[in-house]
């Protein structure tokens, strides 16, 4: 295992838990225009210089390293997607409704670590990532690996929050063009995060030394 790799992962994992605590997500979900008035300028306004996401470096790989067939899923952006998520998870275990630290330390051992080990494995892979058929642009941009990143996490917790209120309340109840916002919001989000996915892993790479 690459241990340079695994302990900038590490990093990342306690970067991203400060940064979810700095955004002042509640306890109760919030409506999805409360998110988009309330949450996302936050981020807007971290990604104008992402210093923590910067005070370490990623770990370098040689121009040259080797493609490796059969990569599937096991790819650096998909991945990074599921750790992200884990992230949030770990973070509303610890700091939502009645906290379970017992839960979310389990979490991390037990998946997060493992994702982290699979990250330091990797190698570049094939496959596209990005496969649906769609005219929808989820207008996601990155000029290095830190912003495509930070992009696939907030657009997660974006998407985690505004899920949320979907759990505890019957949809079938929404005025119809609440219905409409949240339909159109996940169809948009969810494009944007394939398309950070898509970046992570080509700018994961694409940064080497």
């Amino acid at each position: 295992m690459n241990s340079t790799a695994a302990s900038y992962f590490e990093y990342l994992r306690r970067s991203s838990l400060d940064l979810i605590a700095s955004l002042g997500l509640r306890s109760e979900p919030l409506p999805l225009e409360a998110i988009m008035r309330d949450i996302k300028p936050k981020m807007d306004d971290i990604k104008a210089h992402l210093p923590a996401f910067s005070a370490q470096s990623k770990p370098q790989h040689p121009a040259d390293l080797e493609r490796k067939a059969g990569v599937g899923l096991n790819s650096v952006g998909m991945l990074v997607d599921r750790l992200t998520i884990l992230f949030i998870r770990e973070w509303c275990l610890l700091n939502k409704g009645k906290p379970n630290p017992e839960k979310a330390r389990t979490i991390y051992e037990q998946q997060t670590k493992d994702i982290i080990v699979a990250i330091a494995e990797a190698r570049p892979g094939s496959s596209a990532l990005n496969t649906k058929i769609t005219n929808l642009k989820g207008e996601a941009n990155a000029k290095n690996w830190v912003e495509a990143f930070y992009g696939l996490l907030t657009t997660n917790i974006l998407l985690w929050e505004s899920q949320e209120i979907l759990y505890i309340r019957d949809i079938g109840q929404l005025p119809a063009e609440e219905l409409r916002s949240y339909i159109q919001w996940f169809a948009y989000g969810n494009m944007r995060r394939n398309e950070y996915i898509q970046l992570c892993e080509e700018l994961y790479w694409r940064d080497a030394a």
